[in-house]
């Protein structure tokens, strides 16, 4: 009994989802294929057909020539002859416990010249050192005395995007 009460419905249902079930050959029939791709071609070919020579304009740039007759070709042409004795000789005297701010520490040799540079060029600090303190590369600024001095530069830096600078001790260079 139990076994035929179970066998209409059974069947039911492999009607129900056999009707319910969408054939591949209704949804994607080679002729509708064949009309979208060729409503696609002419899409490409309207967008294709855009001439642009009548729009291209001539950029003529303008070239003075100057006379170099008289003007010696050299490298260090328009910087002054006359540098201040005290920027051509400065010379370190001594080293003494100071302070300094280490802006970053790196395995890159690269990195840390390209901080260095980039550290040069914002701030016009002459005094920046790339340290080899194995196994790193260390970038520290200036030759200050005083804590002070070295804990506003470290401020200027963390304001310029140097995130992370501190103050350390260190042996400083004094010119003369």
């Amino acid at each position: 009994m139990s076994k035929l009460f179970f066998l209409p419905i059974i069947i039911l249902f492999a009607v129900f989802f056999y009707a319910c079930s969408a054939s591949t050959d209704t949804r994607y029939s080679k002729d509708s294929e064949k009309e979208v791709s060729k409503t696609k071609e002419s899409e490409i070919i309207a967008e294709d057909d855009f001439d642009i020579k009548p729009f291209r304009t001539k950029i003529e740039i303008p070239f003075e020539s100057k006379e170099t007759k008289d003007i010696p070709l050299d490298l260090w042409f328009g910087y002054p002859e006359d540098i201040p004795e005290d920027q051509t000789k400065k010379t370190v005297v001594d080293t003494i416990q100071g302070y300094r701010v280490q802006v970053i520490s790196t395995d890159n040799l690269d990195e840390a010249n390209g901080i260095r540079s980039e550290i040069y060029f914002k701030t016009n600090e002459k005094a920046i050192y790339v340290i080899f303190e194995p196994p790193f590369y260390v970038v520290r600024v200036g030759d200050y005395k005083n804590i002070n001095d070295a804990k506003a530069l470290s401020f200027k830096l963390n304001q310029m995007g140097f995130a992370g600078t501190k103050v350390v001790n260190d042996l400083i260079n004094i010119y003369k």
